[in-house]
C-alpha cells in the first residue's frame, strides 16, 4: 500500500449553480451571476492521483 498527496482541482458543483442561479434570478444580470465560479469555497473538489491521473474522491458541497 503506497501513500500519496492526492492532487486537489475545484470544480463547479451543484452548490455553485444553485448560487449562480439564485444571483440571477435576483435580479443581477451584468455578469455578477459568475461569481460563484470564481469562489474555490463554493465549488466541489476532486481529488486526483498524481501518479496514474485517476479520480480518487470527489468532495460535493452540497
Amino acid at each position: 500500500m503506497n501513500r500519496i498527496i492526492t492532487v486537489t482541482t475545484p470544480v463547479p458543483g451543484v452548490l455553485t449553480w444553485l448560487m449562480c442561479t439564485g444571483i440571477f434570478m435576483a435580479g443581477c444580470l451584468l455578469g455578477c451571476c459568475l461569481i460563484p465560479f470564481c469562489v474555490d469555497s463554493l465549488m466541489d473538489v476532486r481529488h486526483t492521483c498524481p501518479v496514474c491521473l485517476q479520480e480518487l474522491f470527489l468532495y460535493k458541497r452540497l
